[in-house]
């Protein structure tokens, strides 16, 4: 993946309902927070603005994840945190040198193959420019879903509560004025979540955008299921899962064939995990959990062997469902561009 360089165009101030800002160069997600602001407007007039902004470049690489030094026998209770937290961190040496840096047991290389092989899923227009959404903080962010139904859910959600929000709209003028005008129709808006679609991206790409923060104004995070965020608070015996952490489940010392060796699978779903090991076992296992950024920034810097065996297993269908809408799609997921909803 090489270096990518955005530069935010300055752009016309105007009253929309959804903001298209377009970008020179470049090609946990609490599942309430986002319902929450998809219902945002709902019985309050529909506003959309293009936002006037300074030109503003930055060049970014993705062509690597950044090392996080943990202890791996603190990894599944450890905080979790982002790949790259410690990249501006500089260790200087005082007295003597620093002893060489030991070989990372996973390669950047290989780890990004490995995470090549999972597909996400994200909220496009039809030309593929993805949807971004204004939370409470006032951050632009955009999502990587980790299955395609609860893409559909949520992109089904903003539909229904956009077309409520536009209606009672349109009642309140006419309740005050007897009548909507063309000019009305004009500032109200259409709903622009009947324009999307669903697309896929593969998990690399996801964690890569994800993991850099801020780029461009905006951010990316990974959403995993509100089921799977259910089973993750009940496993690890927590309250709450951070926005953009997403919960992997696995079982102690359970292997399954990877083709040519034994691997150790790390699954986004406790149901999916545990209908394999029935397939192994009738005994009823311990199921724990781990978080995806840690068990990355652990690959890339742990040395210990068994780290090699690790395999990300795709949820069940997604595989399938991500080869049919590649097979259909003639406008990818597009960098550079992005559509506002406020």
């Amino acid at each position: 993946c090489m270096a990518l360089t955005s530069t935010m165009k300055a752009g016309v101030a105007s009253f929309l309902l959804v903001s298209l800002v377009s970008l020179r160069g470049g090609s946990g997600f609490h599942f309430s927070r986002f319902v929450d602001r998809a219902t945002a407007n709902e019985g309050k007039p529909v506003v959309r603005a293009r936002r006037r902004l300074d030109d503003d470049e930055r060049e970014w690489d993705c062509s690597h994840y950044s090392h996080y030094l943990v202890d791996r026998r603190k990894l599944l209770r450890s905080s979790p945190f982002l790949i790259g937290a410690l990249s501006s961190r500089v260790v200087r040496a005082t007295d003597q040198e620093a002893p060489p840096p030991a070989v990372p047991a996973v390669s950047q290389a290989k780890l990004a193959s490995l995470l090549k092989q999972v597909p996400t899923f994200a909220i496009v227009d039809t030309r593929g420019v993805p949807f971004f959404v204004v939370g409470e903080d006032a951050k632009l962010t955009s999502y990587f879903f980790t299955s395609y139904e609860e893409a559909r859910r949520i992109l089904d959600v903003a539909i229904k509560s956009s077309d409520k929000a536009i209606a009672a709209t349109k009642k309140e003028i006419k309740g005050k004025r007897g009548t909507v005008t063309k000019e009305d129709e004009e500032e109200i808006g259409t709903n622009p979540w009947r324009k999307a679609r669903i697309t896929t991206v593969s998990l690399d790409l996801a964690v890569t955008l994800s993991s850099k923060g801020k780029l461009a104004g905006a951010y990316f995070k990974i959403a995993p299921n509100e089921s799977d965020i259910e089973d993750a608070l009940e496993a690890d015996k927590t309250d709450d899962l951070p926005e953009g952490r997403v919960p992997l489940f696995y079982i102690e010392e359970m292997k399954i064939n990877g083709g040519d060796d034994m691997i150790s699978p790390l699954y986004f779903q406790k149901k999916q995990l545990l209908k394999e090991w029935r397939r192994q076992s009738k005994s009823s296992p311990e199921v724990k959990v781990t978080e995806l950024s840690a068990t990355l920034g652990e690959m890339l810097s742990g040395t210990d062997t068994e780290l090699q065996t690790l395999r990300f297993i795709p949820i069940e269908g997604s595989k399938l469902r991500s080869e049919q809408i590649l097979k259909k799609e003639s406008e990818p997921f597009r960098l550079g561009e992005r559509i506002v909803v406020l």
